[in-house]
Parts: C-alpha cells; sequence; structure tokens
C-alpha cells in the first residue's frame, strides 16, 4: 500500500512540488533503474497486501529472497540497485529510510550470498593479442588508409579503449546513459613533450563530480609502424572524418561513423563479435557456454595484458583509476610515464602469445581469462627495447 505523503496534508501542492524538483536532479538512466527496483518491490508486495510504501523490513526481507529465488533470480549486484531504487522512492516522497545497516536485513542478505552463491560475470577480454588477431580480418589490414571508414573507427576506438583502460560508458554511448558524451575537446593528439593522446573523463564513475585527465604517451614510439598505435590511429581517422566532411572536433562526438551518427556501445560490441567470427575465433566458459563481448572487455583486456605483462598491480591500478586502496590515491598517481611503460609490456606481451581458436575463461577469470602464453617474454621486450 501506498501511504500519504508526509507533506500532502499540510500543503499537497507542495509535497507534488518538491517531489517534481527532487525527482528533476536525477539523470534519466538513473531515474529508470531506481523505478526498476521500486516496481519489482511493488509488484511483490501489492498481491500479498504487504506494505511497500512506506514498506517494513520483513516485507523487503521477504522481496529479497523472492528475487534471488524466481527461475530467473535477480544478481545480488542487481538487488543493491533495486534497494537503492526503494531508499529512493521514499526519500523522494518524504518518508525516512530507517533501514540502513539494520541487522536483520543484513543477516537476511548473508543467507542470500551463502544460499545462492553469485555465478561469475565473465566477459571476452579485449587484449593486445586478441585486437591484432581480429584486426586481421579488416580488408586494408595493416594500413589504415585502406581500411573502411568505420572499420577504421573501430580499430581506433578500440586500440584507445585498450590502452587507456577506458570503461564502456567513458568512450562509447548507449541509449539512456547518464554520462555525458566523449566530444572532440576532451581527446587531445599532443605533440609535446612527447606524442600521444590526452583523455578528459569529465563524469568519472567512482568519483561523481572529479574531471580528471588521462595521459597516454605514443604507446609504441620504438616502433613506429606499430599498427595498433592509438594516437597514429586517431590522427588518420580525423584526418579522413574531416575530408568527408564529419566533425569530430570542439563540442561534436569525438567518434562517428561514416552516416555521421555516433559511435554507439552496440557499434563496438557487433563489430568485435563479427570479427570474432571471421576469425574462426570462440570464447567460452569451462562449461563451454559462450561468452559475449561486453562494454567492459576493453578494460578487462587492459588488465589482463598488463597483467602478462608483468607490470606490478599498483600501476594497474593507477592506469586503471581504481580507488580499491580506500582513496583517490590511485587517481593521482596516473602519469604519462605510467602508461608509457605499461603500454610496452603490453604490446611485449602480446607478441609472445600463442593464439587460439578456442580461449576457455575460469569461474573467476572475468578480466583473468585462461590465455595460454608462450616462452617469449623476453623476445618481446627486446624488440621494445632495441
Amino acid at each position: 500500500m501506498i501511504a500519504e505523503h508526509p507533506l500532502a496534508t499540510a500543503d499537497p501542492a507542495l509535497a507534488r512540488a518538491l517531489s517534481a524538483r527532487v525527482t528533476s536532479s536525477v539523470a534519466a538512466g538513473t531515474a529508470r533503474t531506481y523505478s526498476s527496483g521500486f516496481n519489482s518491490l511493488k509488484r511483490f508486495a501489492a498481491p500479498l497486501g504487504l506494505p511497500f510504501l512506506p514498506t517494513d523490513k520483513v516485507t523487503l526481507g521477504a522481496w529479497l529472497h523472492h528475487e534471488v529465488s524466481k527461475s530467473k533470480p535477480t544478481k545480488m549486484a542487481s538487488l543493491k540497485k533495486y534497494m537503492s531504487g526503494v531508499r529512493w522512492e521514499h526519500l523522494v516522497n518524504g518518508f525516512g529510510w530507517a533501514f540502513a545497516g539494520d541487522e536483520w536485513l543484513e543477516l537476511v542478505k548473508h543467507s542470500i550470498r551463502k544460499d545462492f552463491p553469485a555465478t561469475p560475470f565473465l566477459k571476452v577480454p579485449m587484449t593486445e593479442h586478441l585486437l591484432r588477431q581480429l584486426a586481421e580480418c579488416l580488408p586494408g589490414w595493416p594500413v589504415a588508409a585502406r581500411m573502411a571508414f568505420d572499420d577504421h573507427l573501430w580499430l581506433c576506438a578500440a586500440s584507445i579503449g585498450l590502452f587507456a583502460c577506458l570503461r564502456g560508458g567513458e568512450f562509447a554511448q548507449r541509449g539512456g546513459s547518464s554520462r555525458p558524451l566523449l566530444v572532440g575537446e576532451d581527446v587531445i593528439l599532443q605533440e609535446r613533450p612527447t606524442r600521444g593522446v590526452v583523455l578528459r573523463i569529465r563524469k568519472p564513475k567512482t568519483q561523481p563530480g572529479l574531471a580528471y585527465q588521462i595521459t597516454l604517451a605514443n604507446d609504441c614510439e620504438v616502433l613506429p609502424d606499430y599498427p595498433l598505435n592509438p594516437s597514429a590511429l586517431l590522427r588518420r581517422y580525423r584526418q579522413r572524418a574531416k575530408r568527408r566532411g564529419i566533425e569530430v572536433l570542439g563540442q561534436s562526438a569525438a567518434f562517428r561513423r561514416a552516416d555521421g551518427t555516433t559511435m554507439t556501445w552496440q557499434f563496438l560490441l557487433d563489430k568485435a563479435a563479427k570479427l570474432s567470427k571471421a576469425a574462426g575465433v570462440s570464447f567460452v566458459d569451462l562449461d563451454e557456454k559462450q561468452i559475449p563481448f561486453r562494454a567492459a572487455s576493453f578494460r578487462a583486456g587492459h588488465v589482463l595484458s598488463a597483467r602478462m605483462g608483468r607490470v606490478p598491480e599498483a600501476q594497474i591500478r593507477a592506469t586503471g583509476r581504481w580507488a580499491s586502496d580506500g582513496g583517490p590515491a590511485p587517481y593521482s598517481m596516473t602519469s604519462e610515464e605510467a602508461f608509457a611503460s605499461s603500454s610496452a609490456a603490453i604490446v611485449a606481451a602480446g607478441a609472445s602469445v600463442q593464439r587460439s581458436k578456442v580461449y576457455r575463461m575460469g569461474a573467476f577469470s572475468s578480466s583473468l581469462a585462461v590465455f595460454q602464453a608462450t616462452e617469449g617474454w623476453d623476445r618481446g621486450r627486446a624488440m621494445l627495447t632495441r
């Protein structure tokens, strides 16, 4: 049941105005997620005559168990978002939220985690050697000028996503996304002190309100003809876009397709899937079930490639902009030197990998896929230091 808004008896118009003002402060995508969570609780509680606005902890506990017990269970990560939606609905309607840290609900969550252990959320990591394996199926490879415009765009964005360890939402758009569009002025081609790419992320995921920069040095300066060099691919992409009359600078979208439309997640993932099919490559878990490319595949690929290249974990956290050690320190550690050395190690590791037609990923390896590497670390590193 829905109780009357606490302010409604005093001033109904004021209650509606305040709710509208608070609701409008949330991005459309976030609002939809919140609505999904609250509507789930409402669908469960209403037929049983249980309270849902305001609700109580017994109803919440029963609802949580119901969600994970369905034939298609809701994952714990999604339940956290659902709970955020229920909390939001209470607050925006003037009701307090009395369940933060509630010991009884914590016991309920503990029982759920014990009885319904989380299944791994696997994704294909777009490693350096895999990107090259797929790129070889692009007509015109490895000469960017001979590729179709959209193929060149895909390779450029994929390379930047891999080497800069980008989340999908940081460089490609999705319908309903609350993140700002990556525009041309946020992707800077620098010439000094070294040639490379500077990316400005205006709305980072882990530190809202903070804009920070990623300086990606000329990844393979010692290998000038390296075909996945992000700065070289970006420079050529902008030249081709200019000749076509496609604006990708200033406040315009940084990545546009041949028809002028903005590059999306779906474009990146569909192209990757198509190329993997052309290459005869498949990705399966230990039960032989297919694993898809996801928006975070490029970020996962950076982590895996860096670990294969024996990059220290602290440096991976720095280049990946994780706050996993309890504060903003990893963000401030990000530097051109860190990216330059990580990139060199990533390329060296990729050069030493024995390719496969079937890549299998273990139960806890969403970003640690079980790839088989040959004994070629030293040889790969020597290529970069000649």
